[in-house]
């Protein structure tokens, strides 16, 4: 009978290390899917914050604000530029004769412009040094001497 005992002992031995590997095994699945349910859960909810703080998604969005409340600056500005020229031409169309004519008033702008080109022309042309000559060797005429600010002035 001892072996008898011996092989009852053995086998309620094996039977109890196979019932604590088994509440062991069922312990360690229990924490698995503990795990995982919290695994998925903190990830639902960091997703959203990963994202919006992400190391991309932060300066592209910044970027994309800026260059929104950029777009409309500038469009206000560009309206109260507009409204501001707008009520100026109308305070001088009212202030002109009806006969004003705005061609001829073209012209004598244009006019008085060339005149001023056309008296500066003869010093740029003066002042102008040849591939030859050196800088302070300038082709004058007889009735300029020097030159002051930049100018070639008449003899006195």
């Amino acid at each position: 009978m001892a072996d008898d005992d011996r092989r009852r002992v053995h086998g309620q031995q094996k039977a109890a290390a196979v019932a604590a590997l088994l509440a062991l095994a069922a312990l360690l699945l229990v924490l698995c899917g503990l795990t995982l349910v919290a695994s998925i859960a903190g990830l639902a909810v960091a997703a959203p914050l990963l994202l919006l703080f992400s190391p991309v998604l932060a300066p592209a969005t910044l970027l994309a604000w800026l260059l929104a409340t950029g777009a409309a600056a500038s469009a206000a500005l560009a309206l109260g530029a507009l409204s501001i020229l707008s009520r100026l031409l109308r305070r001088m169309a009212a202030s002109l004769p009806d006969d004003h004519d705005y061609v001829e008033e073209g012209k004598r702008r244009v006019g008085e412009v060339a005149a001023v080109a056309g008296e500066r022309t003869p010093h740029a042309v003066l002042a102008v040094v040849s591939r030859g000559q050196g800088a302070t060797d300038h082709k004058k005429s007889k009735n300029y001497e020097h030159y002051v600010a930049g100018r070639m002035v008449q003899n006195a």
